[in-house]
């Protein structure tokens, strides 16, 4: 089994991989053959390519506009597709990619995911994300798209990403979904939106308008972001989302001369300034953030840096032929990596009908495997046909969803009713009359809204379930002392409904595990980011820990931990035991604490999604990469570990901590480049 990490040097990305991607070895073995020629080898058809560009062609290369005149040219602008011109002399078929300034499609549009959500990351499952990438790339080819933003990580330090708030996590899962995309010849840009995160509650924000230095960002945000490329092995990089191209400063020599990626970095529309087009005078800062490709929408009036403006630098002399060829030579080797040039998607027509969605179980098998049971007292769940019928309460917003669930937990052999609260629903006169005569009421709730509706059922006395279905890590749960049980399946689809009755009826194990942290909207004072490293800091305990996850029928034991140094990379064994008769999935959590003198909180360092049978016991070990011990070396450009001792803590999430063990390394020095090669 393989998870992520990053490697610098030959052990480091490598190690992580080898731990973190669980069940994922054969189904990656394309991917990886294709990378490996799309990595060196493209590269050096890229660097080819580029030279052999007119200097009319360098330019062009540099930007996707908006698409102009002919078949389907219209719905494609409303759709708010750009086209990347290619250069038909050399070859060079043209490209189409959304605008992406904006956040991605509603999760069901089309019948195919929107990727990541937080449900794909609580299943902490690799093999599931490379699926996700797979089903979207089929989807975007339908469309004649060869490029797609993947989100969930990004230049700047965010807790509130949709893959997750820890970024050996999130680095993983999209680079998992990225590597399904390149198996289908579909480019993966690694980058979020503002759309894309999750506002907390009290509306705070991380300062995101002064500049900072790639350096201070590499062993942070920069971290998730380098994994994604090494676990996808190839993409793109965007800048201009959660902020500006200029905000992150050193970002190209950071990403081309210390990890020596040979792709592109792209902006969004307007990331690059706001220009016009008889000034070039923020042109230099426009290049010196190291973006090579710059997207402009026709929102802009047709206003861009790398157009009129570069034309005129060009032709004053202001800006170097062998900038521009570096630039070009980063854009072909990511369109290299993924193969688009040379298996391009036909324009697909305004008019054209898409064809049926294959038929999948990807959305279902992410509800089931990524629901998260948060308590479980009494042992309600699973729920058991012999004691009697359950009562599905819901307000008018939810009847769909409480239909189809109710109909799938009767084929699981329950009595099931529905009723509908009314709007107000916060007394015991104004609940439904059934409520009070239930001895089992299960509720989905997607909002605070709900919140006095739950209390008040809970005084009535009877056993209540709740389940949430937003993907709201502030939701408060005023009622949690009141209930019974109380699970986590994120923001509803009408595809989760068979799962999530297989699991509340026991036909399947819940096994998901939080990839954020549930606050419960309570933050310490002072506290900008809301992530289980922040709570650590500030010595708070939040409502539930990032990696958090229960299940329902039985547990599993954490023993013999034990950490040993091998070359450039440590060896973390421990033995996982199952005293229960069911078999329980489990994904035990190592994390690292650095040395006492580095200021730095304890991290995720390595995880393993695992299956154990009843009255058995496995020994696991992990690889570790010695990324994460280290911090940035600026002057040197490499990761520098410091001499001295470094805890690690096993357990089932970020504070259920049970097993220690610690680890007196030497100074050392590890290379920053990515291994893009094939393992």
């Amino acid at each position: 089994m393989k998870y992520a990490s990053l490697r610098y040097g030959l052990s480091a990305l490598r190690c992580l991989i080898a731990l973190c991607m669980g069940g994922l070895v054969l189904s990656a073995l394309p991917v990886q053959a294709r990378a490996a020629a799309g990595g060196s080898a493209g590269s050096a058809h890229a660097a080819d390519m580029a030279a052999r560009m007119q200097p009319a062609e360098q330019q062009a290369v540099l930007q996707a506009r908006p698409i102009g005149g002919g078949e389907g040219a219209t719905q494609a602008a409303a759709d708010g597709l750009l086209a990347w011109p290619g250069v038909a002399r050399l070859g060079l078929p043209a490209l189409r990619m959304p605008d992406f300034s904006s956040p991605a499609r509603p999760a069901d549009e089309g019948g195919h995911p929107m990727l990541p959500w937080l449900a794909l990351a609580a299943t902490w499952d690799p093999d599931l994300a490379r699926r996700a990438g797979g089903a979207r790339a089929r989807a975007e080819w339908e469309q004649g798209r060869a490029v797609v933003r993947v989100g969930g990580i990004d230049l700047l330090p965010s807790g509130r990403l949709q893959a997750g708030e820890d970024q050996v996590l999130a680095g993983t899962m999209a680079g998992m979904i990225g590597a399904g995309l390149l198996s289908g010849h579909v480019l993966p840009v690694f980058g979020s939106v503002a759309g894309d995160e999750q506002a907390r509650a009290d509306g705070a924000v991380p300062g995101r308008t002064a500049p900072v230095p790639a350096a201070w960002l590499a062993d942070g945000s920069l971290l998730g972001v380098a994994m994604a490329l090494e676990v996808a092995h190839g993409g793109a990089l965007l800048c201009g989302g959660l902020a500006v191209c200029q905000t992150v400063t050193g970002l190209g020599a950071m990403v081309h001369d210390a990890w020596h990626f040979p792709g592109m970095v792209m902006a969004t529309p307007g990331g690059l300034g706001p220009a016009r087009p008889d000034d070039a005078s923020l042109l230099p800062g426009a290049l010196g953030t190291g973006v090579d490709m710059e997207q402009v929408s026709s929102r802009e009036g047709g206003h861009d840096m790398f157009g009129a403006p570069l034309r005129q630098a060009v032709r004053d002399g202001a800006v170097r032929p062998a900038q521009l060829q570096a630039m070009g030579m980063h854009v072909l080797a990511s369109f290299y990596m993924a193969g688009s040039l040379d298996h391009p998607p036909a324009f697909t027509p305004a008019h054209a009908a898409a064809s049926p969605p294959v038929a999948d179980t990807l959305v279902s098998d992410v509800e089931a495997e990524g629901a998260v049971l948060l308590q479980n007292e009494n042992r309600v769940l699973p729920f058991d046909p012999a004691l009697g019928p359950v009562l599905v309460l819901v307000r008018a917003p939810m009847r769909h969803a409480a239909d189809l669930l109710a109909d799938e937990l009767r084929h699981a052999g329950l009595g099931v009713s529905v009723v509908v609260a009314a709007d107000g629903a916060n007394a015991p006169g104004t609940l439904p009359p059934a409520t009070a005569q239930a001895a089992r009421t299960l509720v989905l709730s997607g909002t605070d809204a709900d919140n006095r509706m739950i209390s008040t059922l809970a005084d009535l006395g009877g056993h209540v379930v709740v389940v949430l279905t937003g993907d709201d890590p502030d939701r408060q749960m005023p009622w949690l002392d009141m209930v019974d049980s109380v699970v986590q399946a994120w923001a509803w689809r009408d595809a989760h409904a068979r799962p999530l009755a297989a699991l509340l009826s026991g036909q399947q194990e819940f096994s998901g595990h939080l990839p954020v942290t549930l606050t419960g909207g309570f933050y310490p004072p002072g506290m900008v980011d809301a992530d289980y490293r922040a709570f650590e800091r500030a010595h708070v305990a939040p409502l539930f820990p990032f990696g958090y996850g229960l299940s329902a029928r039985g547990h599993l034991t954490l023993s013999d931990l034990h950490v040993v140094r091998e070359g450039t990379h440590l060896n973390a064994s421990f033995s996982v035991t199952n005293p229960d008769g069911t078999a329980v999935r489990a994904i035990p959590q190592l994390y690292v604490s650095p040395s006492s003198d580095q200021a730095a909180p304890r991290r995720l360092a390595a995880w393993r999604s695992i299956m154990v049978a009843p009255g058995h016991t496995l020994r696991l070990t992990l690889p570790v990469s010695l990324r994460l011990l280290a911090q940035w070396n600026a002057p040197a450009a490499n990761w520098a570990v410091a001499a001295g001792d470094y805890a690690f803590s096993l357990g089932f999430s970020s504070v259920m901590l049970v097993r220690h063990a610690d680890v007196r390394l030497p100074a050392m020095h590890l290379p920053a480049a990515l291994d893009m090669a094939a393992d």
